[in-house]
């Protein structure tokens, strides 16, 4: 589903603010699940309890992120994360718009 790119830069600012990075790419939403992707690798080898924090407080479904972590390569969990965290994010910017004006 293509995205506007309100909504994908409101999205991107968000995640910027959660996972305290200066820039992520917000006009490529492949761009931006692989950088997403990568920092979720890095959470899942160094800071796993962050990792955790910032799922809930993205609000993404429990349930959802116990199914990622069943996968056994780092690489993939990284990747269905990612794509969970894109899909909430892209929703509350969705709402955000649709109830801002």
């Amino acid at each position: 589903m293509p995205y506007s790119p309100a909504i994908l830069t409101s999205a991107t600012n968000h995640l910027q603010k959660v996972f305290e990075v200066d820039s992520l790419p917000s006009k490529d939403l492949e761009a931006l699940h692989y950088k997403i992707a990568h920092l979720v690798q890095h959470l899942l080898q160094t800071d796993f309890n962050r990792l955790l924090h910032l799922l809930y407080r993205i609000d993404v479904e429990e349930r959802k992120v116990k199914e990622a972590l069943l996968a056994e390569e780092p690489e993939i969990i990284a990747e269905r994360l990612s794509r969970l965290i894109l899909k909430r994010e892209l929703q509350k910017a969705e709402i955000r718009f649709r109830y801002s004006s």
